[in-house]
């Protein structure tokens, strides 16, 4: 195992691997605040008067809970493929259909995935908000646009700080499934590196190792989050 570590790295496919581990970050960040961004609106739409807008909004989280992530992905990029070659050649933009378009694909599928999870998150999140403290912010003179942002907002990212953690967590795992369009994200660089090196052990323990890293520093981001932006704002509410 030494030995096979030491080739790796001597070869270059430990900083393959980083270079994997960075792509999947960013496609997860992009991914889950798109999705975080479909979730408030579905969300406001689903808790407002709207029948339609409720019904639409239920149909969109139906069918993405409905259908594996893997299909979804397969779906946008068979979807896209043709009209995005057609495009690189007018173009000739070589990189567009080998890096670009893959990663464009993984990020709308986490975030079609991760919003149709978030719609209840923040849904929740606008439950759990006292209405009391809204009639009481009007009676003394705010309007619509003073009560979003002072009181609505900073409660509602805070009571959705546990679910989203967990949408997060899901949509980091989910990007190991774009590596199947041809994405070198972590998944694909390790897959690659097994293939060159004729190591699989070693390159999927360290993709491993890497992926909980990743998952442990997050972790640890939103439970600091939860616990700094929700100074003074236990009980409130409650």
């Amino acid at each position: 195992m030494i030995q096979s570590l030491h080739d790796i790295l001597s070869a270059g496919w430990g900083g393959m691997l980083l270079r994997g581990a960075a792509m999947t970050v960013f496609i997860s960040i992009c991914g889950i605040c798109l999705g975080m961004a479909i979730g408030i609106a579905g969300a406001a739409a689903k808790t407002g008067a709207n029948r339609a807008a409720r019904a639409l909004v239920a149909l969109y989280t139906l069918i993405v809970r409905s259908i594996p992530e893997l299909l979804i992905i397969y779906l946008l990029f068979f979807g896209a493929v043709q009209p995005a070659a057609d495009l690189a050649d007018w173009l000739e933009w070589d990189d567009l259909m080998s890096t670009v378009f893959p990663m464009l694909v993984g990020i709308l599928a986490i975030a079609l995935i991760s919003g149709s999870y978030s719609v209840e998150v923040f849904r929740g999140a606008f439950k759990a908000i006292d209405p009391g403290q809204l009639e009481a912010a009007r009676a003394i003179g705010l309007d619509r646009r003073q009560c979003l942002r002072r009181i609505t907002l900073p409660q509602l990212f805070w009571y959705a700080l546990p679910g989203a953690n967990n949408v997060w967590q899901a949509a980091l795992k989910d990007t190991a499934l774009v590596s199947l369009v041809g994405l070198v994200e972590l998944m694909r660089a390790a897959v690659l590196g097994a293939a060159a090196t004729r190591a699989p052990l070693a390159l999927y323990l360290m993709a491993g190792i890497l992926y909980f890293l990743i998952g442990a520093c997050s972790q640890g981001l939103f439970v600091w989050a939860e616990r700094h932006f929700g100074r003074g704002m236990r009980g409130a509410g409650r």
